[in-house]
């Protein structure tokens, strides 16, 4: 008799139970993976976005650096490359409009509300910036071939003020592709790039802070007899002093002029007890040199030659002659003229004029052997200015320490030539509390 054994059927139920359990924990390893998948690709793109406006906003900081580095700079081309063509224009003569009576500012090409209208800007392409500063229109720029990220940067300068002399401010958009949407004002963003915008108030910290009251200062003595030497000043708001000086002033020969009224010989102040208190300051490190300096100039010496608003004339012989002087002006315009050593006005060319000044500092002495004119202002830091020669200089003169020697110079006083140095000459820079990064330019 065959017999057979029954089929448990349990052991098919443990089967069927097991599988279950074996799919739902692979659904939940499915989910789990799915999950941590999408947290990582929310993670990459999260850091691409931070990446990408960390890009954006570092490219708007390096344009306000740019554009206050080239405030301070001399004639620049389209490419924004220094340029020594006399056709070319300094940054700051290209996109602002200083007031040289009142010290304000506005932007070149400015619309109704006193936004600037033309836009320089730079592009990176990986390896280095392209920049375009155009006069007018919109700027050249190639697009970088690759993939990119490639960060850009538009500004524009608006006025900040209708009553405070010397303040601009410069609106920066940056973008990490060079696309006129995202970089013009008002910017648009862009899908999958950065975008950043940020806004500085500038100031004009002025080469001539203080005015000089008298058409010659001197902080010792002066005494260029018998030469006929003339110092003339018919300036009303200055009392029309002529000579300004802490020690004695030596008459024979001087030919002197002042407000109508005034006797020429009555323009003289001598032994000022203002100028004479300088040489009592008693400070371990300031001389009383760089005391007067400082009086001038609102600082240091050291701290003033350093400011990126000031060109060091180079090339000079002993002393600096006509020629050197006018080819520095004419590559640094509105820029402060440093000369280390003796300066000598050797020939008949003028150097300045009136509605474009220059200001010079000489470490030596300042004499005229041409019949030139020079329209500015001239500070000798000699310890004893010897001048000579029959030159002219309007605006005014300070001597450091004493003069002396057997000039016919005439130094005439004109306040609207120092005014326009003050207001035009010196170095911009960065307004503390005057940043913003919270506000879209409109």
């Amino acid at each position: 008799m065959i017999r057979f054994q029954p089929v448990h059927r349990y052991r098919k139920e443990r089967g069927v139970a097991s599988l279950i359990i074996v799919a739902a924990l692979f659904f939940i390893m499915a989910m789990v993976a799915a999950y941590a998948n999408r947290n990582l690709i929310f993670e990459q793109r999260t850091s691409v976005n931070q990446y990408r406006s960390t890009q954006a906003f570092e490219a708007a900081e390096a344009g306000l650096e740019w554009a206050v580095a080239l405030l301070n700079s001399g004639r620049i081309d389209a490419t924004c490359q220094p340029s020594a063509d006399a056709s070319d224009t300094t940054f700051r003569q290209r996109y602002l409009v200083v007031d040289g009576s009142t010290g304000l500012i506005t932007a070149a090409d400015a619309d109704a509300d006193g936004r600037g209208t033309v836009w320089p800007s730079c592009v990176y392409d990986g390896a280095n910036w392209s920049c375009s500063c155009p006069t007018e229109g919109s700027p050249e720029l190639d697009a970088p071939g690759g993939g990119g990220p490639f960060p850009a940067f538009r500004l524009r300068f608006t006025r900040a003020s209708t009553t405070q002399p010397g303040i601009v401010r410069v609106d920066v958009n940056a973008c990490t592709t060079l696309n006129d949407d995202c970089l013009d004002f008002p910017s648009t963003s862009q899908g999958g790039e950065g975008r950043a915008s940020v806004s500085m108030v500038l100031a004009l910290r002025s080469g001539l802070p203080a005015l000089p009251q008298a058409a010659l200062t001197v902080r010792e003595s002066l005494d260029v007899s018998p030469a006929a030497m003339g110092v003339f000043n018919a300036e009303p708001a200055t009392s029309g002093v002529s000579i300004l000086a802490g020690g004695s002033v030596e008459r024979d020969g001087l030919r002197l002029g002042s407000v109508a009224g005034t006797p020429g010989e009555l323009s003289v102040t001598d032994n000022d007890s203002g100028l004479q208190r300088i040489a009592l300051v008693d400070l371990d490190t300031l001389s009383v040199a760089d005391f007067m300096f400082g009086s001038t100039f609102s600082a240091r010496p050291s701290l003033y030659r350093e400011q990126p608003g000031l060109m060091v004339v180079e090339g000079c012989d002993d002393p600096c002659g006509t020629d050197t002087i006018r080819a520095s002006l004419s590559a640094n315009p509105g820029r402060i003229l440093w000369v280390d050593g003796d300066v000598d006005f050797d020939n008949d060319d003028d150097v300045g004029a009136l509605d474009d000044p220059v200001l010079l500092i000489a470490t030596g002495s300042i004499s005229f052997s041409g019949a030139g004119h020079v329209y500015g202002f001239l500070y000798s830091r000699a310890p004893t200015w010897t001048i000579a020669g029959a030159g002219n200089l309007t605006g005014a003169a300070i001597a450091e320490g004493a003069v002396a020697g057997s000039a016919t110079t005439t130094i005439i006083y004109d306040l609207a030539v120092l005014k326009r140095l003050q207001f035009t000459t010196g170095s911009f820079v960065k307004v503390p509390g005057g940043w913003a990064d919270f506000r879209p330019a409109p």
